[in-house]
């Protein structure tokens, strides 16, 4: 798997139900959610989910179809990306990395 490759941990879900339960079980840094996980727009569930969370990760969303719909209800939402597929690896690896340090950054504002 790429993100392994990159020296990343990674936990896989095809389903919401093992996304959910994976959320409840740990703190991740951050969580890549497929809009249409198992069904339809669950991914954009889960993503509610992992943001409402009292250390939510870093929340990068992906689809293959971008209609406005979805591009409004994740702006909504607040992820922090949302990548179009087919998308190139290092945009995915870019993405996460981008998003884990301005995450950081924050935090290390926030501190201070």
């Amino acid at each position: 798997m790429l993100l392994e490759e990159e020296g990343y941990e990674v936990s896989a879900c095809a389903t919401y139900k093992c996304g959910h339960q994976k959320l409840q079980e740990r703190i991740y840094d951050a969580a890549l959610i497929d809009i249409s996980l198992e069904k339809e727009d669950l991914g954009l569930v889960l993503a509610q989910e992992a943001k409402d969370l009292s250390r939510p990760p870093v929340v990068i969303l992906s689809t293959g179809y971008p209609t406005l719909d979805r591009l409004r209800r994740a702006l909504n939402l607040q992820v922090d990306y949302l990548v179009v597929k087919p998308a190139e690896a290092n945009e995915v690896t870019g993405v996460l990395q981008r998003s884990l340090a301005r995450r950081e950054l924050l935090r290390q504002m926030a501190a201070d």
